[in-house]
């Protein structure tokens, strides 16, 4: 006999939209990084060396940073931006280097820890809360980055705020260096509907929730998107959009003159592998 199961109340309607295609870019909850729980956990995917879930495991890390110094040939003294910097993992190699470092994220939680390491080893590091789109400095780094494929969770709409008031954050001759994913990434085209119940807690709650996670893809855009609904006891639904953008280089490099970039060079990856168009990943150099 099939076991009877009793639950509470769930907004079916609402649960049968969010089952339905979004529109592209269509948001999700709004900054949930800066959710308390969901930053803990963030943070421990952080920090976690054995994957490379939320940041790439420190040896990359450490030969993405050698490389980069190198490639840019910073000294002592140069003033280096990082964007969407986290908990601080890329800052605090660049200031051991002797760099004056300014980090930005939204995420507070991971903000204060990268304060408290930075502290440990008496670093000066300046770390600043803000969402970079409003980022509003003129002519004052010698470089910038914004590392892990991030650029491509922004709408071309966005980018093409955020790319300019980075161009402008940078001194003349000054470098801009981020990865995307390539449009020979292997992109799910199967749109795919996944369940999960976490009866004791998991990444998106502390007490039991089920997780429906959904892939969608936009291959006219180059777009594709995982959106996690999350369902409490209570029978609240939350809707978590996280949305990855491909890039060609023609995209790339017509998007960058537009923001004010001269130069365009082409990697692999940020650790130097020669670019290789077939590769699942570009890493680029732009200079301004």
């Amino acid at each position: 006999m099939a076991q009877k199961i009793t639950v509470g109340d769930i907004n079916f309607a609402a649960l049968a939209r969010c089952a339905q295609k979004p529109d592209l870019d269509e948001p999700g909850e709004a900054l949930f990084w800066n959710d308390p729980y969901i930053a803990q956990q963030m943070l421990k995917a952080h920090l976690d060396p054995n994957t490379d879930a939320a940041s790439r495991k420190p040896e990359t890390i450490d030969r993405c940073m050698a490389w980069m110094v190198d490639q840019l040939q910073l000294k002592s003294g140069a003033c280096f931006l990082d964007l969407g910097c986290g908990p601080g993992l890329y800052t605090i190699r660049l200031a051991r280097r002797g760099l004056k470092v300014t980090g930005i994220d939204f995420s507070l939680n991971s903000l204060d820890y990268a304060r408290l390491q930075a502290r440990q080893e008496n670093l000066s590091i300046d770390y600043i809360l803000q969402d970079y789109l409003t980022l509003d400095y003129d002519s004052v780094f010698d470089a910038a980055c914004l590392i892990y494929f991030d650029l491509g969770v922004f709408s071309k709409a966005n980018r093409v705020k955020l790319l300019p008031k980075i161009a402008r954050a940078l001194k003349p001759g000054g470098h801009f260096v981020f990865d995307v994913v390539s449009e020979h990434y292997s992109l799910k085209t199967q749109e795919e509907m996944n369940w999960e119940v976490c009866p004791s807690g998991g990444f998106w709650r502390p007490g039991a929730h089920l997780v429906l996670s959904q892939d969608f893809s936009y291959p006219e855009e180059m777009t594709h998107l995982d959106r996690y609904l999350v369902i409490d006891e209570s029978g609240s639904l939350v809707a978590y959009h996280v949305w990855e953008h491909y890039f060609t280089v023609e995209i790339l490099r017509s998007e960058l003159e537009q923001a004010g970039f001269s130069e365009v060079a082409l990697w692999s990856d940020l650790t130097g592998t020669p670019y290789d168009e077939r590769a699942g990943s570009i890493g680029v150099i732009a200079r301004k």
